[in-house]
């Protein structure tokens, strides 16, 4: 059975969601930059990263409100699970992404 009807499944389900709305709003920051010709790679990366860092977050809670047939291949979690890994990995590893912001924020704050 889904887990949402219970208090802490809603409270995943609001965590899920604040992720995701956060990870949109880093990227929007990104597209915002980029079409006022500004540079964006600080908050492309931190868009990146976080992205990745929600996606895999999301998913793992995905599986959790789902209970044990989070695992079960007929349910679309299982899958999301597998897939949002890409994310840290695909444009650059968060190793990667967090040298960038760091280098960025040097620059842009010192």
């Amino acid at each position: 059975a889904v887990v949402s009807t219970q208090s802490t499944g809603n409270f995943l389900l609001a965590d899920m969601a604040m992720r995701y709305e956060l990870a949109k709003l880093g990227v929007w920051r990104s597209c915002a930059d980029y079409d006022e010709g500004r540079r964006n790679t600080y908050y492309a990366s931190i868009g990146k990263l976080y992205g990745g860092l929600a996606a895999n977050k999301n998913a793992s809670d995905a599986v959790q409100v789902f209970g044990g047939n989070g695992y079960n291949k007929e349910y679309p979690v299982e899958k999301l699970m597998r897939d949002a890994k890409i994310f840290q990995i695909y444009e650059g590893t968060d190793q990667i992404q967090k040298l960038i912001i760091g280098r960025e924020h040097m620059t842009k704050w010192l």
